[in-house]
């Protein structure tokens, strides 16, 4: 894996090879640096698009790539692509670490554009000093319309919080878009197993 890549796009990058060998249809976003999208391309061959976030980014990644593959985020995250079209979109740690609004709007986008069972990929930082995402952060940002199938810490963090990351493969499933309630701490198992018409009442 190239040095130049900061240990968050390394970590998504390697996670992406070892399940992968080929990509029919990816997707890169929000990474800024064309080794990235470079070491990819290398790792798992096939039709790759990368998206950058503002026209700066978009310019210089397109100086080391074919410029007709370097589109741009939209301002409310929006993904400049039709539903459905690809198998995996790998997202920076960047992307998922701003607004909440934005981060969900570009999950969602995500959501849209990858095929049925398609995969998202991404590591961040994890959550340490009010900094980074924790795993229950995580599975609450993709709960609506993600399964989290694979979840890595680097082999080092046993050994101190500095350079944490964790690392997610999460599979796309249907968006639900109101969450059904799951039993814990804050419900009992009776209401959680009774339907929303019963909870409320209207079966005696």
């Amino acid at each position: 894996m190239p040095s130049k890549l900061d240990k968050c796009a390394a970590a998504a990058c390697a996670e992406l090879a070892a399940r992968f060998t080929r990509v029919r249809a990816g997707v890169d976003a929000g990474f800024g640096d064309a080794a990235v999208s470079q070491t990819l391309r290398a790792a798992c061959p096939g039709v790759w698009m990368t998206v950058e976030d503002g026209p700066a980014a978009r310019a210089r990644v397109a100086e080391s790539l074919d410029p007709k593959t370097v589109l741009q985020l939209g301002v409310g995250g929006e993904m400049p692509f039709d539903d459905h079209q690809f198998e995996v979109v790998v997202l920076s740690a960047a992307l998922l670490s701003g607004d909440r609004a934005r981060t969900d709007a570009v999950v969602r986008e995500t959501h849209r554009i990858l095929q049925g069972g398609g995969c998202l990929v991404f590591s961040v930082d994890e959550a340490g000093s009010g900094v980074g995402f924790s795993q229950r952060g995580i599975y609450d940002l993709l709960r609506n319309g993600f399964d989290v199938v694979g979840l890595k810490r680097p082999p080092w963090w046993k050994f101190g919080a500095a350079g944490r990351t964790l690392t997610v493969c999460a599979r796309r499933k249907t968006w639900r878009r109101h969450m059904a309630p799951i039993v814990g701490a804050t419900m009992p198992v009776s209401p959680a197993m009774l339907s929303s018409r019963e909870r409320k009442g209207g079966v005696k």
